[in-house]
């Protein structure tokens, strides 16, 4: 996606709230709003309210540049093998599994266009998990907003939703999305968040109201932070994890992949108007990027997950490097193997493995261990392609195959099926000689082919 379309999908703030607006905002201290409880201006939604105009520039790749996103909060339903997804063959689209979640939502008309909450209603029922990949450069303002737009399948349930940057450090609680010390969005309002980011590296961000059912509810999503190394040249690169100094972390391709496990049981209840024993907890499902194997294999947008967007396929040219950007929100610790190839693991949890004195901490491992809540930026060198081994051909030349995999075999498996399932993806190593090969990445998780979002979705990351 070029960056041209993509500043054709920027959101803008209502006009009438500065960045200055957003740092008052900050010392009001911490607000709870809910019920009857008191709203400060900027959450207030009135019955029509007048946005900028929505001139269309492209949002430098630099320092200091501005972001704008939106998100509405809603449910719906997503497929899983077993629970209605394409595979296995003949399942059909009977018994999805209910979520919560985020969906991105489109640009605001002009000020000349009076408008309500009501354009939004196309979005209530069509969520997606896990949300929208949001990449941001470092010490740029961003300025994300969510709206919730209320629930379809339980409109009896009135639950506000937040937004928590994991591990991101505000200068004021009132924008860390933890609703005891700053605010909870309930239905039919909006919230601005504002951030600097001044850390490069990967995080994650969630939902913290009534966090443990809404995070394993699917109100989840990765987020990450370009270094302003990235302005520079170093070791052959131009695109980089972390501000290392000598370009050690540089990249080619980049690949988010989000870990989580599903419980069906209180998916089920809830949908049902049951209720659900927490301690009883048991994992039936694990996934990447919302999807569990094979459905991991399908390109991005594919019209058969419609809720499912962002694919965890990872197509690479022989000698790339490639960064994949793990994070957890699971429950459980995950362990992801890459047999074959060697992981370098550069970055923990938005944090450049180097120790006192600049000494490098990065280490090579064939599994990677990644706890509830945490994140590894791992980097490797794809091998070159060799005929001698089994290869598959597309239409864009000839690939080896590895699997990037989870160690444990109990979360292999769909539901209890026999057949492989669970938290497994593949790496296509294309034979790059001659005229076959990929093009350069455009965005994150790329690709080939890659599908255009159906109506009314954009694309899932906002990069």
């Amino acid at each position: 996606m070029s960056k041209d379309r993509d500043a054709m999908s920027s959101i803008w703030i209502p006009r009438g709230l500065s960045r200055r607006d957003f740092l008052r905002v900050g010392g009001l201290g911490a607000l709870a709003v809910a019920g009857s409880a008191i709203v400060p201006a900027t959450l207030a939604r009135s019955p029509q309210v007048t946005r900028r105009a929505a001139t269309q520039t492209v949002i430098p790749s630099s320092p200091s540049a501005e972001v704008f996103a939106h998100l509405a909060a809603t449910d719906g339903h997503i497929l899983l093998p077993g629970r209605g997804s394409p595979n296995p063959p003949g399942n059909g689209a009977g018994d999805p599994i209910y979520m919560f979640g985020f969906v991105r939502v489109p640009p605001i008309p002009p000020d000349t266009t009076p408008v309500t909450l009501n354009e939004l209603d196309v979005y209530k029922g069509a969520v997606q998990f896990p949300g929208p990949i949001i990449a941001v450069d470092q010490d740029s303002d961003v300025y994300l907003t969510l709206t919730n737009i209320g629930l379809v399948v339980r409109p009896d349930l009135d639950d506000s939703h937040t937004i928590h940057w994991h591990g991101f450090s505000n200068a004021t609680s009132i924008f860390d999305g933890v609703p005891e010390v700053s605010i909870a969005v309930p239905v039919g309002r909006d919230f601005p968040y504002y951030y600097v980011p001044h850390r490069a590296g990967t995080f994650m961000y969630h939902c913290h109201f009534e966090d443990v059912e809404h995070i394993q509810m699917g109100m989840t999503g990765i987020v990450y932070v370009r270094p302003a190394q990235n302005e520079t040249s170093l070791g052959g690169f131009d695109k980089f994890a972390y501000n290392d100094g000598d370009g050690s972390t540089g990249f080619v391709r980049e690949f988010a992949l989000l870990l989580n496990e599903i419980w069906t049981t209180p998916h089920d209840n809830l949908e049902a108007i049951q209720e659900t024993v927490w301690p009883d907890y048991s994992a039936n499902y694990w996934t990447i990027n919302g999807r569990s194997y094979p459905d991991t294999l399908l390109p991005n947008n594919d019209g058969s997950l419609p809720a499912q967007p962002v694919s965890s396929l990872i197509q690479v040219n022989g000698g790339d490097r490639v960064l994949l950007r793990f994070a957890n929100l699971g429950y459980e610790q995950q362990a992801m193997q890459l047999p074959g190839i060697r992981m370098t693991v550069a970055g923990e949890d938005a944090a450049l493995l180097r120790g006192p004195g600049g000494a490098d901490l990065s280490y090579d491992t064939s599994t990677v261990y990644i706890g509830p809540g945490e994140a590894r930026d791992v980097l490797f060198t794809a091998p070159p392609f060799d005929g001698t081994l089994p290869y598959a051909t597309d239409a864009y030349g000839n690939y080896n195959v590895y699997r990037l995999k989870n160690r444990n075999l109990h979360r292999l498996t769909n539901g209890g099926m026999s057949d492989l399932g669970g938290q497994v993806t593949e790496i296509w190593v294309y034979n790059d000689s001659g005229i076959s090969g990929l093009d350069p990445q455009m965005h994150p998780n790329e690709t080939y082919p890659e599908y255009a979002p159906a109506a009314p979705y954009f694309d899932p990351w906002i990069a």
